[in-house]
């Protein structure tokens, strides 16, 4: 005789699926993946994952306190690494990294899409606010506390699990920006994989990255305006 399971039993089972069956795993991250492409509407990349992310976390019983958004008991320690660490990724991707790919692809990424900040400073608070919120809180939330956390599951929660895990979302995270072309999509992953290890480094807060992140799309968005 098969005796059901209690309508208590079931989420929690449902819980320890999501979290350890690998085909689930695997299916999320495709279409996670997907979703990379989905432009519907400006900004539409962003509110889609995040969606998609906050609903597989809260079907496995899971909040974005578990993969790093936890309030820090001391602020300006988060700030002061965060701001370091800002001015360290923008020098070694400025000075170094997009040098070397603008020759190696015969070209620069493609701002383009941000034409309108120079000079124009509405335009600027207009993208500044963007930065803040889509991309700082959005894409730390999806590519490292989210991103990072899945692929670990999938590949495995050991050092080398995670080093993987970090490889892989930056890939994901730069090709997430295709329409910088190819020298923002290596330009992208290389900040991608700063971020993720600043993410590692600092035991997965995520306060650090989106201060950091913030930081960094900013100076870019300043730099752009005064060009």
């Amino acid at each position: 005789m098969v005796v059901p399971l209690s309508s208590a039993q079931n989420p929690k089972r449902l819980r320890e699926l999501l979290q350890t069956n690998k085909w689930i795993v695997a299916a999320e991250l495709i279409v996670l993946c997907a979703l990379c492409f989905a432009r519907l509407f400006p900004f539409s990349i962003q509110i889609f994952l995040l969606a998609f992310s906050s609903l597989s976390l809260w079907l496995r019983g899971l909040s974005w306190r578990d993969v790093g958004l936890t309030r820090s008991k001391a602020w300006w320690k988060v700030a002061l690494m965060a701001v370091l660490a800002a001015l360290l990724i923008a020098i070694v991707v400025n000075l170094v990294t997009a040098p070397f790919v603008q020759r190696f692809v015969s070209g620069s990424a493609n701002n383009s899409r941000f034409a309108n900040i120079r000079g124009n400073f509405v335009a600027l608070l207009g993208w500044l606010a963007v930065a803040w919120t889509l991309a700082a809180f959005g894409e730390e939330m999806i590519f490292r506390g989210y991103l990072m956390n899945r692929l670990a599951d999938l590949v495995g929660r050991t050092r080398t699990g995670w080093v993987l895990s970090l490889f892989g979302s930056s890939l994901i995270f730069g090709l997430g920006h295709g329409y910088q072309g190819a020298a923002g999509i290596i330009n992208t992953a290389t900040i991608g994989l700063l971020l993720g290890t600043l993410y590692l480094v600092t035991k997965r807060n995520l306060w650090v990255n989106i201060i950091c992140h913030g930081l960094i799309d900013s100076i870019s968005l300043v730099t752009l305006y005064f060009s």
